[in-house]
């Protein structure tokens, strides 16, 4: 959520949140204070008493007015801030973790399918889900740039599920060392850790650089979706995907719900529409992970296909080199 100061349910009262712009308060008889975020139901209690309290004008009853006031802002500063912060990462979810199978397919061409899932995925990084004991690991593990990395440094692989409303991925991650990936600022982003999920929706291929033909996803761990916009921008499709992790030791499980969206695309519109998944569909499709072990840029970037491109490089720019996903029953 973004915007103004919000109170979680029950903070103060057992109700949802219910929001009003501002509470003016009265300080003597000219001097206003304005407290932003007040449930509605809070905000007429105080108004009352101060109304009440206005009609006699004791030096006592101004001090109890200032420290209702007192009261109400401490209350506010205890309220979470739901503005973004880039420096925070995904809260580690507590959950028993399974791999599920072992058997894990490296495939040079980059081809996947994807199987139907019967019910909506609950995303919370537990692989609780059926579907994903019911499938088999693909490998993230082709070396796209940098060294050839040990396996207690970094192993990467996936699983891929949907349903009629989003493309699933799991995501397991052996990092001994992650590192947020908005360290240094939301400009440098390519430069910590991530996972990157490369999506053409009608698989056309072309140049998405600074468009929306398809798109270039750098999931990060603080759970913000990173890709550019016309303007050239580094920006948040946070309502692109839905993401959350966990972790065990060194192992990390990225669990995602992703919308497709076409090239049709519009970041100024108020609402796009997601497209349709059905069997049989196709979609371009790639992953990678950039894995930074505490320097200045990443160490390397691995692939789930053999090659991406020019210098295994060319997926944020030339949706061409990417794979692809068949989606069966």
């Amino acid at each position: 959520m973004r915007g103004s100061h919000f109170f979680t349910a029950g903070l103060l009262e057992n109700q949802l949140p219910i929001y009003t712009p501002r509470l003016s308060v009265a300080l003597g008889n000219s001097k206003y204070y304005e407290v932003s975020g007040f449930k509605s139901s809070l905000a007429k209690k105080i108004k009352m008493t101060i109304l009440m309290l206005n009609k006699k004008e004791s030096k006592e009853l101004r001090l109890l007015k200032f420290l209702i006031l007192i009261l109400s802002l401490s209350l506010v500063s205890c309220v979470k801030s739901p503005a973004v912060n880039q420096n925070s990462s995904i809260a580690s979810v507590p959950c028993q973790i399974d791999s599920g199978s072992s058997l894990t397919e490296a495939t040079e061409d980059g081809l996947f399918i994807a199987h139907k899932s019967k019910s909506p995925l609950q995303i919370d990084g537990c692989n609780s889900d059926t579907i994903w004991s019911d499938v088999d690991w693909y490998a993230m593990n082709y070396l796209w740039m940098g060294d050839a990395v040990d396996s207690a440094d970094y192993y990467g692989r996936f699983k891929l599920a949907w349903d009629s409303q989003y493309l699933y991925i799991l995501v397991e991650v052996t990092d001994e060392n992650l590192n947020p990936t908005l360290k240094d600022g939301l400009e440098n982003y390519w430069k910590g850790d991530y996972v990157e999920v490369f999506v053409d929706e009608d698989k056309s291929g072309g140049n998405h650089q600074f468009n929306h033909q398809a798109f270039a996803y750098h999931v990060s761990t603080e759970g913000h979706a990173i890709d550019k916009n016309t303007l050239q921008e580094t920006v948040f499709f946070d309502d692109h995907i839905e993401v959350a992790r966990s972790q065990e030791g060194s192992k990390y499980f990225w669990e995602m719900a992703i919308k497709l969206f076409d090239q049709q695309f519009d970041e100024n519109a108020s609402t796009n529409t997601p497209v349709n998944i059905s069997t049989q569909k196709s979609i371009g499709f790639s992953m990678a992970y950039g894995d930074n072990d505490g320097n200045s840029s990443r160490e390397n970037f691995m692939g789930s296909k053999k090659t991406h491109g020019n210098n295994n490089d060319d997926g944020y720019i030339n949706s061409d080199v990417f794979g692809s996903i068949v989606f069966i029953e």
